[in-house]
């Protein structure tokens, strides 16, 4: 439909009007659904499986149906919808899934579904069905029991005699059940006495696959839990539910009366049967022997090792089953040390750990003893406390320190070091603060070799400075001077712990050895009897050295060693010498020990060894100077040799030149060496480079000199008619530090470079040309005499001969030996040396060269069997200037590429 309307400034518009909206087809009402298993609009236990749904006989069969479940109730279990295929013609029902209706149990099931008749869109009517739970006449059948069960007195018993472990509790599971259904169990004891006993069995446990399969369940009930219940006239009850809906547990339901309250949740489905049993009690406990937790089971006993309890230990009651109110008793006990409590721990709530503390000071009593340790444990509805098997554990004794003497170097005590009496001390170990009495003595001999012993400390008291700082006593400078000279005496020290006070029961630490020694000698620093006072020219050494040691006393019971200490650190390899009363004692040096050490300051030192000293002299810092006799590098090569500022002319040699270091006194075999150049590049720039670095001087090179080859792509890179400086290094200390190198004096060189162009032909049009053509390069002049001369591109087999056009010979005279074709090639400038690349060569090429004045200054010839590609060089002889090469060929061959070095 159009509709005009107007606009504010009078003008009218076209719109289209709003379609009506249709009202949507009602669906069709259809019946219910019925359901197979029902009886007044419930279904019992009994009749759930295989139970189906039939569907109002009008629907379509050819179209799907599809099903809703819904609970009436809320909160209640959901469940997906289900799409059934057409029902079979003429039936119109299809099977419900047990699980729907096991999680529906207690719940009323609402049950509806839409399809379609005739094609148009159809919805049932809702039915609600009433999903039962097990009914009391199966709950006997049902319901859990203790496997121990008996008849007793007609009456059902458990009697805790009867078994070992906890008390079995098994339950039938029922013929319904799902996985994943939750199956809760408490057990209930003085139901009727206004304050019931309960005990969780299972909660919220899941039904498994392989439950369901074996058909029952097994939960334990504590022993621990049943032995603290009240032994005569009680009785247990189990009791139990599943909650088959998926839905969390509740809480469990308030009561008004005591005797009706159980811990089941509010939503759990019971089992209407409660099976109560007699219960006679033992109320005795499996206890386990108290466990130290630092101990360790060694060699089939228990041990401990101090170490690990210098703050405490902690004593526990391994698989105690504590339950609140329980009170637990800790005691130890031991030879010598009658039975002690360490305390009691009540328990606050079920579960808790039972645990004490040992003190170290109780651990120190039984140091190198056995210690025994039990526990008891009182129920709260019981008076009597039962108590543990013992554990016996053999304490160790700890690491306990040395005694050390405060005026002591090492182990020896040297009288002549101080003039006081000697300080004896030692720490009282980590269980200082437990100690009693202490006692400290010296065991030695006298000068006349008998044995003799005297006291520091007999039973003083460890007094509390003692035990934070340690023992802290003088010994006697008068008991220390009986002690034979130069022998060994030991120092004693022993404490006691807990209450003993006498020296057999208390407990020796490592006794310390000591030497007592007499005043030193005075020793003089020694001499070099090549060097004047502490200076010694290294020249001077270069045949070895003498270091004379005297002094006064020196004697031939003395034994003496000289160390000359070398610059990594170590000593020269020297043999101890006897002493010598009548002079002094020579040890013998070589040259390598004066020339690693060049320009360097070398501590000397000596040591004498006596029958009970061991004394070193003061050092003589010996500096010995850097040689002066050094030769300066050469290149073999100058003109003229050997002397500063001759010229390196590259045009006068090929191939690389050769530098050369003369021999030195002072080299030897294994030394590293540098040699370095620098100069001027040809943009001007400062140009360094290595000749050779960190080069091993061989043998042989001690007389010929150092030798090695001066690249001439180095001296390439050089400007024409610039210094070189040649540097040469040397260690001589065995290192390749070259910062500690002798350096030799420098040699400067001044550098003639060859300069080279190229000719590669380029500008040379491709073509073949008769006799009487000249071709013009930038370089020279071509011409022929005979035969066709060509300008084309060739291969080669060798990389770099040819790049683009060649001058080819012979063109166009056929294949095989040709007759000879000459080519001259007039150079527009003259040149030191050529290199060319000759291609293709089979039988007979000749290069002959000629100067400005027509000489020939020599040839390069090629005949059959030289090889098809080559590169032709000819350097001029000294003086003179290639400018003109003559070239015969007899074959089709190549030439290009050529470098022309003036």
């Amino acid at each position: 439909m159009v509709k005009k309307t107007a606009t504010p400034n009078g003008s009218t518009t076209t719109v289209e009007a709003p379609k009506p909206k249709l009202p949507k087809p009602k669906a069709l009402e259809v019946n219910s659904p019925l359901v197979s298993s029902e009886v007044n609009a419930t279904v019992a236990t009994s009749r759930m499986k295989g139970s189906y749904l039939k569907f109002d006989p009008r629907m379509d069969e050819d179209h799907p149906i599809t099903v809703t479940f819904r609970t009436r109730e809320t909160p209640g279990p959901v469940f997906k919808d289900i799409v059934y295929p057409s029902p079979e013609p003429g039936e119109g029902k299809t099977e419900i899934p047990l699980p729907y209706m096991t999680k529906a149990m207690e719940y009323t099931l609402v049950i509806s579904y839409t399809g379609t008749v005739n094609g148009q869109a159809a919805t049932s009517l809702e039915k609600e069905v009433l999903m039962e739970f097990y009914p009391a006449s199966e709950g006997k059948e049902l319901a859990p029991y203790f496997l121990k069960e008996k008849i007793f007195q007609n009456t059902p018993t458990l009697d805790m005699h009867d078994f070992k472990g906890d008390g079995i509790v098994k339950t039938k599971v029922p013929y319904l059940a799902q996985v994943g259904d939750k199956f809760y169990c408490t057990l209930v004891t003085q139901q009727f006495s206004g304050d019931p006993v309960f005990y969780t069995v299972a909660y919220g446990y899941e039904l498994t696959v392989e439950d369901i399969e074996s058909g029952e369940l097994t939960h334990a009930v504590s022993r621990g839990w049943l032995a603290r219940q009240i032994p005569l006239y009680e009785a247990m009850t189990l009791q139990c539910g599943y909650i088959t809906s998926g839905l969390a547990a509740q809480p469990p339901a308030d009561v008004t009366n005591p005797d009706e309250k159980t811990l089941l949740p509010r939503n759990a489905l019971q089992i209407q049967y409660r099976r109560t049993t007699a219960f006679i009690g033992d109320q005795r406990l499996d206890l386990l022997p108290a466990h130290l937790r630092q101990s360790a089971f060694f060699n089939n006993e228990w041990c401990l090792n101090p170490e690990l309890t210098k703050q405490g230990g902690n004593v526990d009651t391994p698989g105690l089953d504590t339950y609140a109110d329980d009170q637990v008793c800790f005691y130890v006990s031991g030879p010598g040390y009658g039975s002690k409590p360490l305390g009691c721990v009540t328990i606050q709530n079920d579960g808790d750990l039972a645990t004490i503390e040992l003190s170290p000071c109780v651990i120190a009593c039984f140091f190198n003893k056995p210690m025994t340790l039990t526990y008891t444990v009182q129920f709260p509805n019981n008076n009597e406390p039962q108590r543990s098997p013992e554990r016996v554990v053999n304490v160790l004794l700890p690491q306990f320190p040395h005694a050390e003497i405060e005026q002591a170097t090492g182990n020896i005590v040297d009288l002549n070091t101080f003039s006081t009496d000697a300080t004896a001390f030692v720490s009282v170990g980590d269980y200082a603060e437990c100690a009693k009495c202490c006692w400290m003595w010296i065991t030695g001999e006298d000068e006349d070799g008998a044995a003799y012993r005297f006291d520091v400390l007999v039973g003083a008291p460890v007094t509390g400075e003692w035990k934070e700082s340690g023992v802290d006593t003088p010994i006697l400078r008068a008991d220390l001077k009986k002690l034979a000279d130069c022998s060994e005496f030991e120092l004693h020290f022993a404490v006691s712990f807990c209450e003993a006070t006498g020296l057999e029961n208390a407990h020796e630490f490592p006794a310390q050895t000591f030497k007592i020694e007499q005043e030193p000698l005075v020793l003089t620093p020694p001499k070099v009897t090549q060097a004047v006072g502490s200076n010694l020219t290294a020249y001077n050494g270069r045949d070895g050295v003498h270091v004379e040691v005297d002094y006064v006393g020196n004697n031939s019971k003395h034994s003496i060693i000289a160390c000359w200490k070398r610059p990594n650190g170590t000593r020269w390899p020297l043999v101890s010498k006897p002493g010598n009363s009548s002079g002094a004692v020579i040890f013998e040096l070589p040259a390598e020990a004066v020339i690693e050490s060049m320009g360097t300051t070398v501590e000397i030192v000596y040591t004498v060894t006596t029958a009970c000293k061991v004394q070193t002299s003061p050092p003589l810092n010996l500096t010995i100077s850097l040689p002066v006799r050094l030769e300066t590098p050469n290149v073999l090569e100058a003109v003229p040799a050997k002397v500063q500022n001759g010229v390196v002319d590259l045009g006068a040699f090929t191939g690389n030149a050769n530098s050369h270091e003369d021999a030195m006194w002072f080299l030897r075999a294994g030394h590293i060496c540098w040699l370095d150049a620098t100069g001027t590049k040809k943009d001007g720039s400062l140009y360094s480079f290595p000749v050779y670095a960190a080069r091993v001087i061989t043998d042989g090179e001690l007389t010929a000199g150092v030798a090695a080859p001066l690249l001439r792509s180095e001296l390439d890179k050089l400007k024409d008619a610039t210094q070189l400086t040649l540097v040469f290094r040397v260690t001589t200390d065995g290192s390749a530090n070259k910062s500690n190198a002798v350096v030799c004096p420098s040699r400067v060189l001044i550098v003639r470079v060859i300069k080279m162009v190229t000719e590669t032909f380029e500008n040379l049009s491709f073509g073949y040309y008769p006799v009487g053509t000249v071709l013009n390069t930038p370089l020279m002049t071509v011409s022929h005499s005979s035969g066709i001369m060509g300008v084309h591109a060739a291969s080669s087999s060798v990389p770099g001969m040819t790049s683009g056009n060649t001058i080819a010979f012979s063109c166009n005279a056929g294949s095989g030996q040709l007759p000879p074709q000459q080519m001259v090639f007039a150079l527009k400038a003259g040149y030191r040396r050529i290199e060319l690349a000759y291609m293709r060569h089979v039988y007979y090429g000749r290069f002959e060269y000629f100067n400005a004045s027509g000489a020939k200054l020599g040839e390069r010839v090629f005949s059959a069997g030289s090889p098809m590609d080559s590169w032709v060089d000819f350097p001029a002889p000294s003086g003179q200037l290639i400018t003109k090469i003559v070239a015969t060929t007899e074959q089709h061959s190549f030439t290009d590429n050529w470098r022309l070095y003036s």
